[in-house]
């Protein structure tokens, strides 16, 4: 879309594996993205640098998704079950996921070949971490302004959040939301909007 007539720069927010998806977009091509921020995660390479018994028990499910066929083979008969694990669970406020809602990520993961392609990012983990490593090498930093949120109860509040993205960007802020897990947009609207309108409406790098 950047590159599209009457646009040149983009604002990316993201959450979880859009946020992976924005962080490599802003490296790659810091041109186009003005500020960015990302929902619920570090970046990769960190996950695996990190990586202990506690941190192993929130995403033991990264290590199951990347093995070839077998998760398709377990998820497939039951992906409404699997999907509620992950519901029940990863949430504070249960309540801001409709029935409405979870039906729809029972029928975006159903469609032919969506659980394939959702399993397949987690398999291309090793090459994605390849080219941080080589971005850390060479000293690649993220320039422009980053915002960092999670919630409370979320795996990333079991990180040093904010000082791991200092080490990947020149300019970072960022808060833990109170009394949420991961779905930060369905679970907080409110404290995300509180966060990301002023971030959003920030020129000071414009």
């Amino acid at each position: 879309m950047a590159t599209l007539p009457g646009f040149e720069r983009a604002m990316v927010v993201g959450h979880d594996r859009g946020a992976r998806v924005g962080h490599r977009w802003a490296l790659d091509r810091p041109d186009q993205v003005e500020r960015l921020a990302v929902l619920d995660i570090v970046p990769t390479r960190e996950m695996f640098r990190r990586l202990d018994a506690s941190l192993a028990s929130g995403y033991w499910h990264w290590l199951f998704h990347m093995r070839p066929d077998l998760p398709e083979r377990l998820v497939g008969p039951d992906i409404r079950g699997y999907l509620e694990y992950f519901f029940e669970r990863w949430t504070y406020n249960r309540h801001g996921l409709t029935a409405d809602a979870v039906d729809g990520y029972v029928r975006s993961f159903s469609r032919p070949g969506a659980l394939r392609a959702s399993l397949d990012d987690y398999r291309a983990i090793e090459e994605d971490i390849a080219l941080d490593d080589i971005d850390a090498a060479e000293g690649h930093r993220l320039t422009m302004p980053v915002l960092a949120l999670w919630g409370s109860v979320g795996l990333p509040a079991r990180l040093p959040t904010l000082d791991i993205w200092r080490e990947y960007a020149d300019d970072v802020t960022g808060a833990e939301i109170p009394e949420c897990g991961y779905f930060i947009p369905e679970e907080q609207p409110g404290a995300l909007s509180a966060h990301l309108a002023p971030f959003l409406a920030d020129r000071t790098n414009r």
